[in-house]
């Protein structure tokens, strides 16, 4: 599960939106299609960073409440019958 998860995170940053804010000196980023992923820092780094687990918590809350998650699948476990 967790290299599921990394994967998945790693592409979704890769789409992330960064922008500076002048008037706070800080940078912003955010994934469209995640509401409320979201994350700000002073430094580019710090702000992937923290968006990776913003978003790593959206992806567990998701799937604990049952909810989908956009481009994001669990693998069916297959439950043999054994004799």
């Amino acid at each position: 599960m967790k290299l599921l998860f990394s994967e998945f995170i790693e592409k979704a940053i890769a789409r992330a939106h960064y922008e500076y804010d002048d008037s706070v000196k800080h940078w912003a980023a955010w994934i469209e299609g995640f509401s409320g992923v979201y994350a700000q820092g002073k430094r580019v780094e710090d702000v992937r960073q923290e968006l990776a687990s913003v978003l790593e918590d959206y992806l567990l809350t998701s799937i604990w409440e049952g909810r989908r998650i956009p481009g994001f699948v669990l693998p069916r476990r297959s439950h043999a019958k054994t004799a």
